[in-house]
């Protein structure tokens, strides 16, 4: 797999395989190219912050996640093994966050 049309086609064979990158990526090609440029909650085991999605790639079998720091600027990049199930991290919608949280102060 070199793209993310190709991992996708793959996605949509095999679910049940990847059901660990369902987090950030979507079946549909118009919902990545959506995600990109918005902002996110990154939580790993050793880290959380506000990010951005600048770009993301697919070559092989690896998510190359390009992110950076919404307060600092500072970009970093992230592969992920598509065939590891481990937790490495989470991505949780900004707008999400800010909905939770309007939701308790009525």
């Amino acid at each position: 797999m070199t793209t993310i049309d190709d991992l996708i086609a793959i996605m949509m064979d095999a679910p049940d395989k990847f059901n660990h990158l369902k987090i950030f990526l979507h079946r549909e090609t118009t919902e990545i190219q959506s995600d990109l440029g918005g902002k996110f909650l990154f939580v790993s085991p050793d880290s959380f912050g506000l990010v951005k999605i600048n770009d993301l790639t697919v070559e092989n079998n690896y998510i190359k996640l390009f992110l950076e720091d919404a307060i600092t600027g500072k970009s970093a990049s992230f592969k992920i093994d598509t065939n590891d199930k481990s937790f490495q991290f989470l991505l949780i919608d900004w707008k999400d966050i800010l909905e939770l949280a309007n939701a308790n102060n009525t």
